[in-house]
């Protein structure tokens, strides 16, 4: 069952968490692989400038319907079992973690291209506005 989560860094969910849950979803099923990504704040932008914080806002019912959206086209591609997508909004520190993307499929190609799809649709369509905060100043990034 694809479940897409947006919640709130205070919200103890970490990638441990995750991949419990979809061992358990999927138990009795015929999978050969789980797959995972992490999306951790860079410690530097990508012109060089030392990053003091990030910020995630969203608009949480169409993140909630959008991370959720891709989570069901995902679990539709021939042979992925099940799908995970968690965003995580709030202030982050470097070195902390924003997303998650866990993927169950029978096979590993399988779950290595739906991993490439689900990542591209995570950062294209989900509604998250970002600000970043650096040595010289805070802007939101496109």
């Amino acid at each position: 069952m694809p479940i897409g989560i947006i919640v709130r860094k205070e919200e103890n969910i970490d990638l441990y968490n995750l991949i419990n849950k979809i061992k358990n979803n999927i138990e009795g099923k015929n999978y050969g692989v789980i797959i995972t990504f992490t999306g951790i704040v860079r410690p530097k932008t990508l012109d060089g400038k030392k990053v003091e914080k990030l910020e995630y806002e969203i608009f949480e019912e169409y993140a909630k319907k959008a991370v959720n959206e891709i989570a069901e086209s995902i679990s539709k591609i021939n042979g992925v079992i099940d799908v995970i997508i968690c965003h995580k909004y709030g202030i982050f520190l470097p070195g902390e973690e924003v997303l998650y993307i866990v993927i169950a499929a029978e096979r590993s190609e399988i779950a290595i291209e739906a991993m490439k799809i689900a990542l591209n649709k995570a950062k294209h369509e989900i509604p998250i506005w970002k600000k970043e905060y650096t040595s010289e100043g805070a802007y939101w990034i496109q």
